[in-house]
């Protein structure tokens, strides 16, 4: 999970610790409105990862990869949504059960991604929360994408809300 301690990444964030630390159950995009952008397929990489970006169906697939142990990889289904002027990606890791949200932002041959579900935000937004492992908890929404939506349309625009940004440059 190193690689986006990722439960970003979009994490795609892909991407993680305390990255990825709000889940839901519900999807944040419908099929009527998730969009797809080509700027975000591709290869992209930072001093640790590298991020597999490919179009998949309906959707995305993300390979995460730590570039020491290439053997740690961590598959992800990814959907983009345009919310209140801001894009994100639903990430919801292979075989596992919730999503997570990301602002992705691309340009200057970067992909920038932050996890949106910092304290200041949980702080502000009504959710469960749920004993993972060890005394360990996690926020989770419970609400449905409808909802959702709302909600990260009223936080959208604000960095607050944001764990820090993870900068990866396009693979050369």
């Amino acid at each position: 999970m190193r690689t986006l301690n990722v439960a970003m990444v979009v994490a795609m964030t892909v991407v993680m610790t305390a990255c990825g630390d709000l889940l839901a159950l519900h999807a944040l995009y419908t099929t009527q409105d998730q969009v797809f952008d080509s700027m975000v397929e591709g290869t992209w990489e930072r001093d640790d990862d590298r991020l597999l970006v490919q179009r998949l169906g309906d959707g995305y697939a993300i390979t995460a990869q730590d570039k020491h142990d290439p053997s740690d990889t961590i598959k992800y289904e990814v959907h983009l949504a345009d919310i209140s002027g801001v894009r994100f990606a639903d990430l919801r890791q292979e075989d596992t059960i919730g999503h997570m949200f990301v602002r992705v932002r691309v340009g200057n041959g970067q992909l920038r991604l932050a996890f949106l579900g910092t304290k200041w935000l949980r702080d502000r937004i009504p959710h469960e929360e749920a004993d993972i492992e060890h005394g360990k908890t996690r926020a989770v929404l419970t609400v449905s994408t409808a909802r959702l939506r709302e909600l990260v349309g009223r936080f959208a625009s604000e960095p607050q809300a944001y764990d820090n940004e993870l900068v990866y440059r396009r693979e050369q």
